[in-house]
């Protein structure tokens, strides 16, 4: 069943009040109407998709968040609710919200538009405008359909057949060959703007962000959009008129990236590691749990699993789940994706995590190829504490040794408390005693005749 969720309810004027609702094992993304609070203002929505894996099975929940932000300081109240989705009716009691002022906030907030945008002629136009002009082959590029009307426009203006209209217009503008993260606009409220130091009303139809697979430029039609309209001032007339505003054909420059043995195979964005360990120390055969998250901004989507590299009989390292959480906002796609591997070792010692993981991939801020290492190392049976000689009695790595030549080498290192056992010496004993029974039995027949 959805549930809703508030965000803190006593915060500074200049903090957004947010309400979540988190629909579990939901593939759809449903329209919700959240409710208006008394001077507060609709601020947009974001979503996300959360997905993890349920005893083999990918169960997706969704994330809708709707941002409010407060008109002025001082204690509101949001009075009791109820949303319906999916045709189930979900309620809420209400609560207290507590604003707090600011010394920025009493200053006016000027109003400025996105991106920089040049009006055409005329107080009312329709435009198509991408967050980067030159990207490289894999990295996310935004793309907004807003229509723009000035405050002093004689005109009233009706969207008619919105819904139509778009979808003709979405099939013309989605780059072929390209990830779509689509961040379904479900409400048509105007947001307040400057451009030119002119006053406008901007009302954004849709955005989406795009990811290119191939190195080729995007090359995006104009699309018009027809909407019926009448003057401000001066006699009714019978029949709207219809009009339809244009906007300018698109060119987005894709940049091959710089040559790498991996080139084309790997991820673009920029990620961090975060990565932890169910427990530092194991005994040999028992399994331990360890999470190699990537986090950062990018197609979180398509994200592959590190590779295993210097793959020994030191441990078995079984095959990940993984879990993803993606975050669309504005013109950005962030979130995080988990792969959790259950970890068997076979011997004693102190296994790198940094000499088994590697996830490779391009940073177009810093235009080059970096790799996410672990850093974590997991001990293997008995011990002290962690130590420098540690390093030189590693398992999957090359020892170090000060004096190789030595007999005495890593005696210090060595578990007196530890022996390993041997197969070979388990049977000879067994045959030694077997040969040993033989010929006692043969001795017990020939005396017996």
């Amino acid at each position: 069943m959805p549930v809703i969720e508030f965000g803190e309810t006593t915060f500074p004027i200049e903090r957004p009040f947010t309400i979540s609702v988190i629909i579990p094992s939901s593939e759809t993304r449903p329209s919700i109407a959240f409710p208006d609070i008394p001077s507060f203002t609709k601020k947009g929505i974001s979503a996300s998709v959360t997905t993890s894996e349920i005893n083999g099975k990918t169960v997706t929940s969704q994330v809708i968040t709707q941002n409010y932000q407060a008109r002025a300081a001082g204690q509101f109240q949001l009075p009791p609710f109820r949303l319906t989705i999916n045709d189930e009716v979900i309620r809420s009691e209400g609560v207290t919200l507590t604003v707090k002022g600011s010394v920025a906030a009493s200053q006016p907030t000027p109003t400025t538009a996105v991106a920089p945008i040049t009006p055409p002629a005329g107080a009312a136009f329709l435009t198509l405008r991408p967050s980067k002009n030159d990207i490289y082959t894999g990295e996310g590029v935004a793309l907004t359909l807003s229509f723009f009307v000035a405050d002093n426009y004689p005109y009233i203006l009706d969207f008619t057949a919105l819904d139509r209209q778009l979808q003709n217009i979405t099939k013309k503008i989605r780059p072929v060959n390209a990830w779509e993260e689509n961040l379904n606009i479900s409400e048509l409220k105007p947001v307040n703007i400057q451009i030119g130091g002119k006053k406008f009303r901007e009302y954004r139809l849709y955005q989406a962000v795009f990811f290119p697979l191939a190195n080729r430029s995007i090359r995006i039609p104009a699309v018009a959009l027809q909407l019926n309209r009448r003057p401000i001032i001066g006699p009714p007339a019978a029949q709207p008129e219809t009009i339809s505003f244009s906007s300018t054909p698109l060119t987005i420059n894709v940049k091959a990236l710089p040559p790498h043995p991996l080139r084309g195979r790997v991820a673009i964005g920029t990620f961090r590691l975060e990565e932890s360990l169910e427990r530092q120390r194991v005994q040999v055969g028992q399994s331990v749990r360890y999470r190699f998250g990537i986090a950062g901004e990018g197609n979180i989507a398509t994200l592959t699993a590190p590779t295993l590299v210097n793959e020994t009989d030191n441990a078995d390292i079984f095959p990940p789940e993984e879990r993803q959480v993606i975050n669309r906002q504005g013109d950005r796609v962030t979130g995080r994706k988990t792969f959790t591997y259950f970890i068997v070792p076979h011997q004693n010692g102190v296994i790198p995590l940094a000499n088994r993981f590697q996830w490779i991939f391009f940073d177009p801020q810093s235009q080059r190829y970096d790799t996410l290492q672990p850093g974590l190392r997991l001990r293997v049976g008995a011990g002290g504490q962690d130590s420098a000689a540690d390093s030189a009695a590693t398992l999957g790595s090359t020892s170090q040794n000060t004096n190789p030549g030595s007999i005495y080498t890593g005696l210090a290192q060595l578990d007196s408390t530890d022996q390993p056992i041997s197969t070979a010496a388990i049977i000879r004993i067994i045959a030694n005693v077997l040969i040993v029974f033989m010929l006692l039995g043969m001795i017990f027949v020939f005396y017996r005749k």
